[in-house]
């Protein structure tokens, strides 16, 4: 039974903190539109009574008379120690409750938008098309309608029943959300297929979830038509993109392997734009979801075998709403006004989702890439020009590679630019906060910064948020100095509706995911057996409880009562720090660690994560240990952009070479290979000396979801990944150590 829902208003009202923001609220009738535009207008929490207040002491330790053994206290927010906050209001306690609020709001501002195509000269347009909130609101309940409509039909079941699930195979694009929309507006679950799981997981997750209509974007057809015979339970199949009637004639006549699923349906194509119509002509009315409301099933890419369905209710994606909320700052000249963020993460994983929840209930215009193509990304960013984005790390070190070359044309340039950044990075380590000297805004900007702003398409951005992978320090610092963006880096799972704690954008000491949020708690379990000590050292797995946590897999009571305790305690797997303020930093992960032939135990995803959020140079790496052997080899991918400077600084030749020219030189010559092991290995702070790599292959995307070695989020599968590159590594082996004689 979940606790009784406590609100951010109800906080306000009770807490005398934020004395000064309930005054600016009593003119306004609790609860209405005009109280809550008003207070999102006021918003961060962290604000009152001040905001150095509160970065000192982020995140408390309450007190617990059942403080057990092994564990460290509970920690929770300092901005709401006493209550776990699970909605905005009263009246907001769903996502759909927060859409349709924007809706009412704010009905002519820009919702959903992409980049048209001009069909006569097959080029984009150089501008985002975008349909209102007011018009998406009207088309979501079409089409939510539509598909009531025709699956009912099929089943032979009342229209507006809703107990069936819709599953989504597709990229990012407006339609994407207008289903999703369409489910809310219903009280329908849906559930989201990768398109890189491949068609046998897809096929798994169709039928578990018994799954009668599967709503898919027009390139992935062949893989659709290809798992028809295996669907036991799709009766509808909907295209999103557009099809014309001699299209889907021939779909359902000519092209359909099989005629009716495994309960003798008969299996029908539909454009979107069909269901929107059937929706349109039978209007059924709108079915609001409840707190317990199934909002979603999201499947997790497991590291070992199938993925496991994290079920999240509406309770749990407004507890996440909430929290953005509470942290998430607009400043006072962009309120009011119409602001952007571009969905580029993919939409299948939760972190997106929880973005775009923030973005949909503050009014936020959302625009989509014009192709399924990370290359593209800056090319719409400075057609769409967002003031939010969400980027995971193997972005922004792109970006950093990419500042760092164009900078390195000339010498004058280069130092000037070396000037400028030495000396905003020495003021964000000193001092924190937001630079607001003369000095930056006349000369910096100016001179540099807007430059490199304007060339990513970030001039109107105000924050980036980034997660899901470790990141540099030395990164989030540089981007933060050249771009004088607020970078704030997040941690979370699918498990916790993404994101339950978030670094502030400006602190001088970068690197934490910072302090629990309002919506959950949170201890660490002590684990001996890796030197892990939570009630001494503040060093354990990491586990949450709270509103935004998710109660159950679906279908899986196996798993979770694995993953979750009899008092709702939820395990990450993550050992994490807490620092004296309250911040969380991940430092490994619990269970996988094996020993080397002179007995030292070795945790080979902390020293990946060192490796990764330490070293400029590379994007990936697969860390591997014989148990006969006393030295680490690993697979590496390589930045080319980031490698090619410093290996050039002795060899010039290096500058001519092409991506690949490279990699294939430095697998082949060992001098090199060596001279940048040990560039990489000079990077890792924190690494004993047997915890260093001692031979490596290197690649530009070694580990790949083709393969097989790693998942949809770039989690290693680590008995996969020894299994196929296992020739690899006994060759590395059989090369032996390149700096056994090198001290580590």
């Amino acid at each position: 039974m979940a606790a009784p829902d406590y609100a951010l208003t109800d906080l306000i009202e009770s807490d005398p903190r934020f004395e000064s923001l309930k005054t600016r609220l009593a003119g306004y009738t609790k609860g209405s539109d005009e109280y809550i535009e008003e207070l999102y207008s006021q918003l961060p929490l962290t604000s009152y009574p001040r905001y150095k207040t509160f970065l000192k002491k982020q995140a408390v330790a309450i007190s617990n008379p059942d403080n057990e053994a092994g564990f460290s206290s509970i920690y929770r927010s300092s901005l709401s120690s006493e209550n776990l906050v699970s909605c905005v209001d009263k009246n907001l306690r769903t996502a759909y409750d927060h859409f349709m609020f924007s809706a009412r709001r704010w009905p002519q501002r820009d919702c959903l938008g992409s980049r048209p195509i001009d069909k006569a000269t097959g080029t984009w347009e150089e501008t985002f098309r975008f349909e209102s909130y007011s018009t998406v609101s009207k088309r979501c309940h079409n089409i939510g309608s539509g598909i009531l409509s025709l699956v009912n039909t099929k089943r032979k079941r009342p229209l507006e029943a809703n107990d069936f699930v819709v599953a989504i195979l597709s990229h990012n694009n407006p339609e994407w959300i207008l289903t999703d929309l369409a489910c809310q507006a219903y009280s329908l679950t849906n559930t989201a297929l990768y398109e890189t799981l491949g068609p046998n997981t897809s096929e798994y997750i169709l039928n578990l979830t018994e799954a009668p209509i599967l709503i898919f974007a027009k390139s992935n057809m062949y893989h659709v038509l290809k798992m028809v015979p295996d669907m036991k339970f799709v009766n509808t199949l909907v295209c999103m993109d557009e099809l014309t009637h001699d299209e889907l004639r021939m779909l359902n006549e000519s092209l359909l392997p099989v005629k009716c699923n495994s309960l003798n349906e008969k299996i029908t194509f539909f454009s979107l734009e069909q269901v929107e119509q059937v929706g349109c002509f039978n209007k059924i009315p709108a079915i609001p979801p409840t707190p317990d409301s199934l909002y979603t099933i999201s499947f997790t890419s497991g590291t070992t075998g199938l993925p496991k369905g994290v079920e999240m209710s509406h309770r749990n994606i407004a507890s996440g709403i909430a929290f953005a909320f509470s942290t998430f700052r607009i400043p006072p000249d962009k309120r009011n006004q119409q602001l952007y963020d571009m969905c580029f993460l993919p939409l299948a994983h939760i972190f997106e989702r929880m973005v775009i929840a923030y973005d949909l209930a503050i009014g936020f215009g959302i625009g989509f890439l014009h192709k399924p193509d990370p290359t593209v990304l800056v090319e719409d960013l400075k057609i769409l020009k967002p003031y939010a984005v969400a980027l995971v790390p193997r972005i922004l070190t792109r970006f950093e590679a990419g500042i760092k070359n164009a900078l390195d044309k000339s010498t004058v340039q280069r130092n000037v630019a070396n000037t400028i950044l030495d000396s905003k990075s020495a003021r964000f380590t000193a001092r924190g906060g937001p630079d607001k000297s003369i000095m930056n805004f006349l000369v910096y900007h100016r001179v540099l910064i807007d430059k490199i702003r304007d060339s990513l398409g970030l001039s109107n951005n105000s924050f980036i948020i980034t997660g899901s992978a470790p990141i540099s320090k030395d990164t989030l610092l540089f981007l933060r100095s050249a771009l004088d963006i607020g970078i704030r880096q997040g941690y979370g799972l699918t498990e916790t509706f993404a994101g339950v704690c978030l670094s502030e954008p400006f602190e001088k000491d970068v690197g934490s995911c910072g302090a629990i949020g309002i919506s959950a708690e949170c201890r660490l379990k002590s684990v001996p057996e890796m030197g892990y000590h939570a009630d001494k050292y503040l060093k354990g797995e990491l586990q949450i409880r709270g509103p935004q946590v998710f109660e159950r897999y679906f279908k899986n009571p196996n798993e979770t009562s694995k993953a979750v305790d009899q008092d709702g305690w939820f395990s990450t797997g993550d050992v994490a720090f807490i620092d004296g303020k309250g911040r969380i930093s991940v430092i490994d992960r619990v269970k996988n660690f094996f020993k080397l032939a002179h007995g030292e135990y070795i945790a080979p995803e902390k020293i990946e994560n060192i490796y990764l959020s330490s070293c400029p140079y590379i994007t990936q790496i697969f860390v591997f240990g014989d148990p006969l052997k006393t030295f680490l080899v690993g697979i590496v991918g390589v930045d080319v952009d980031a490698a090619q400077p410093i290996l050039a600084a002795k060899h010039p030749e290096v500058k001519t070479w092409t991506k690949e020219v490279l990699v294939e030189n430095l697998n082949r010559n060992k001098k090199l290979r060596k001279e940048f092991l040990n560039k990489i290995n000079k990077c890792t702070d924190g690494l004993q000396g047997f915890e260093k790599l001692h031979n490596i292959k290197v690649g530009l995307e070694p580990l790949t979801l083709e393969d097989d070695v790693v998942t949809p989020t770039f989690k290693i599968k680590r008995a996969k990944a020894s299994k196929f590159f296992k020739d690899t590594l006994d060759q590395l082996y059989a090369e032996g150590s390149l700096v056994k004689t090198e001290k580590l």
